[in-house]
């Protein structure tokens, strides 16, 4: 019943994550309420029922200690202006993490890992392809040619980075010919569909996670990823310019501009915007160093393009943002929480370089999770429903990784001294 439980949650994701312009439907309101309602029942259950240990390591530590001390946040938030029920508009996003305990304890043999790996391989790529769909309504509303630089579908991009360089892990470690071509294909898709959204930081995030994985890897899978993505970008672009002549020419001019902005940091008005915003923010962190402003409290911001002063909650910088939103203290310890298991993701997949499932659940989520800490500098992923909930994901596969190299390591050991 649990696994059932968790295959619904993580197939509603798409309809939860999509953002819309109209503020929050009807539909978010009823899928945030099952997913809480939910796992407060799961705590309840195992910790005062069945009184299971469900803390197993530091990591677990700092959440209790995150979440414990975020909830009397609300008691700054108040003092703030901000009222209880919209306090909890944005305390209650990052409990969203928390999923990763349910997860790892009810997802621990080789077959069920198995199975949810291949749930959210398919829950994100028909996310992906509803994405591409949206991208090509937009690009078939375009007046003007200059649009497709700037207009793209940057719903949950940095999730598709993170997705795509799980699945490049996936492809280097399996040695089966179908399972390379299957995770060969979601790494396609996602690829694209991260292309598609224009989202400057999440490509850079994603090509320095790449580069950050090479060095993570050992010789011969490190020759075998920096070969298969230097023959996928050859591919595409042979594919591009065969077949697609007029495209391929829109294409590489979408993108050179793209980079091209991004590398010319004192001329952009977006980045040069976000700056100014995280100055902004960051006053306000020194003036509540210790306690922070309090969730959902708004915080005043010039946009550069629109020429005008914005009251926002959302900060672009979600490392600022956190610190504005909680203090110094307990955005340290939220960080503290994702190093944390990145390192654990680490240093399991270095003990299990032989085992292929291990090394992908470790080496795999810890790469994303150090994609998403990128992506955090400017888009503040750690403040979105996916971002959030898909972070759970990850840890709880480090921790079904830890547990079930732990689990084998003592069976090995029983059958020896028998």
């Amino acid at each position: 019943m649990a696994r059932i439980w968790l295959t619904t949650a993580i197939v509603l994701l798409p309809f939860f994550s999509k953002s819309t312009d109209a503020g929050i439907g009807l539909l978010e309101v009823l899928i945030a309420a099952y997913y809480h309602g939910s796992l407060i029942l799961w705590f309840l259950w195992h910790l005062l029922v069945r009184r299971r240990k469900i803390f197993r390591n530091g990591g677990d530590v700092l959440s209790g200690l995150f979440f414990a001390a975020s909830f009397f946040s609300v008691i700054v938030s108040y003092g703030n202006d901000v009222e209880p029920m919209q306090w909890i508009r944005s305390w209650q996003l990052p409990v969203l993490i928390l999923f990763y305990f349910p997860i790892r304890e009810h997802f621990r043999t080789r077959q069920q890992i198995l199975f949810l790996i291949i749930l959210l391989s398919l829950v994100f790529a028909g996310f992906g392809l509803y994405n591409l769909y949206e991208y090509k309504q937009v690009t078939a509303k375009f007046t003007y040619g200059y649009e497709v630089l700037y207009k793209g579908v940057r719903n949950d991009a940095s999730m598709f980075g993170a997705a795509g360089i799980f699945a490049l892990m996936m492809f280097i470690s399996i040695k089966n010919i179908t399972g390379k071509l299957v995770s060969i294909s979601f790494a396609t898709l996602y690829i694209l569909v991260l292309m598609a959204s224009l989202a400057r930081t999440s490509w850079v995030a994603f090509l320095l996670s790449l580069f950050i994985l090479v060095f993570l890897l050992d010789a011969s899978k490190r020759r075998l990823l920096i070969g298969t993505f230097t023959a996928f970008i050859a591919a595409a672009i042979f594919v591009l310019i065969t077949f697609f002549p007029n495209a391929s020419e829109l294409a590489f001019t979408v993108v050179e501009t793209r980079l091209s902005s991004s590398v010319n940091l004192n001329t952009d008005k977006s980045y040069l915007g976000r700056v100014l915003e995280t100055q902004e923010v960051m006053r306000g962190v020194m003036n509540y160093p210790l306690g922070g402003n309090g969730f959902q409290k708004e915080h005043l911001r010039y946009d550069l393009i629109l020429m005008a002063h914005l009251r926002a909650v959302y900060s672009h910088n979600g490392y600022s943002g956190l610190m504005f939103k909680a203090g110094i203290p307990l955005a340290v310890t939220f960080w503290l929480i994702i190093l944390y298991h990145i390192v654990t993701g680490v240093i399991v997949a270095r003990k299990n370089r032989h085992d292929a499932l291990i090394q992908i659940l470790s080496l795999g989520s810890a790469t994303a999770l150090i994609c998403y800490s990128i992506t955090n500098y400017a888009e503040g992923v750690y403040e979105s429903r996916s971002g959030l909930i898909t972070t759970g994901y990850l840890i709880a596969l480090i921790g079904s990784a830890r547990l079930l190299w732990e689990k084998e390591t003592l069976e090995k050991k029983q059958a020896e001294l028998e």
